[in-house]
Parts: C-alpha cells; structure tokens; sequence
C-alpha cells in the first residue's frame, strides 16, 4: 500500500475537434505510481478547460477508456469520469478500487484515452 496518492496528467492529442456546435479534446490519460482514492483521482479536466478558455457550464461528457487489448480482456479495468467532482474513477470488473490500494500495473502501463465534449454555445452570463 502507498502512501503516495496517484496523479493524473493528461496529455493533449487532439484540440480543438471543432464538430458543427460542439468542441471536442482528445486526451491520453497518464496515471503516477501511488495509491488510489475512494470516488477517484482528480482528473484536471476543469483546469484543462480553464487553460484553453473553453466554458466548461457547457460540458457534455467524457469518454474514457484503455487501449490495451489485454488489460480489456485479462484486468477488466473500466474508467468513470465524474464532472462533479473532476475525479476519474477505476473500476475493476464493475468495482471500485479500494481506497489505499495501488494503481495496478495493468492501469499504469496501459494506454488510457479519453474523448472529451463540450457545447461551444453556450453563452456565459
């Protein structure tokens, strides 16, 4: 068990996706060695939004998933981002991480990407 929370870095890909009214960000998902929280990591994808002056009031969702085929099939390793808190959960067959438990191997070599989409409509006010 760490003592060291995890840290999240995201890494851009691709922005801006610019599609009809929406924005979109590519985003690879890098996670530190260290231990996981109960209801997640915070992700930074407010402070991403903020950096690129992008109205988060008008965020849609956020797509995440591994790329490596065997994490998929032999881990079972899913990830939920939650906009309330900008935290990124890790879910282990349908179940969250235990709270102090490391990050697996699995998740920290794996190629994480997520696809985020915001309203660019929206008018602030």
């Amino acid at each position: 068990m760490s003592s060291v929370t995890s840290v999240i870095t995201l890494t851009v890909l691709n922005f801006p996706d610019i599609t009809q009214s929406t924005f979109q960000a590519w985003l690879q998902v890098n996670f530190s060695a260290g231990s996981y929280t109960t209801g997640g990591l915070l992700m930074g994808l407010l402070a991403f939004a903020d950096s690129k002056t992008v109205d988060f009031n008008g965020f849609l969702r956020a797509s995440v998933w591994g790329e490596d085929v065997v994490t998929a099939t032999v881990g079972g390793y899913a990830y939920h981002y939650s906009p309330v808190g900008d935290t990124l959960q890790i879910l282990l067959n349908g179940v969250e991480l235990a709270s102090g438990a490391a990050i697996p191997a699995a998740v920290l070599n794996d190629i994480v990407l997520c696809l985020a989409v915001w309203n660019r409509t929206t008018v602030l006010g």
